[in-house]
């Protein structure tokens, strides 16, 4: 049987693993982090480290992020879109508006 800090521990491991999945493979990602905010950009080269974080250009902006695995709830690949579609969403970044209207709380 396992105590609940190993339960724990092998969740978050589970968490990190598949969040790694999704930044490793794919280029252009969507990302949820734990305070509410979502970032759609591109993954940089740099990313694919074995650090426990990732770095995302998000698009609109010039500077890139360093994001921790620990801070991301949900990843998934961006699917090909209009350029009228990721105008909006890069001017919505640019505008700091741009969160999740869901609740995240687990």
């Amino acid at each position: 049987m396992m105590t609940p800090l190993a339960l724990n521990e092998k969740k978050c491991a589970a968490h990190e693993a598949s969040i790694r999945s999704v930044v490793d493979i794919a280029r252009e990602v969507r990302i949820h982090l734990r305070d509410t905010q979502v970032i759609f950009g591109s993954i940089t080269p740099a990313a694919r480290d074995k650090s426990g974080s990732f770095r995302i250009r998000p698009w609109g902006l010039k500077s890139s992020l360093d994001i921790l695995f620990t801070d991301v709830t949900v990843a998934s690949p961006v699917k090909q879109m209009g350029w009228i579609q990721h105008r909006a969403i890069a001017e919505a970044q640019q505008a700091g508006i741009f969160t999740n209207p869901r609740k995240v709380d687990k």
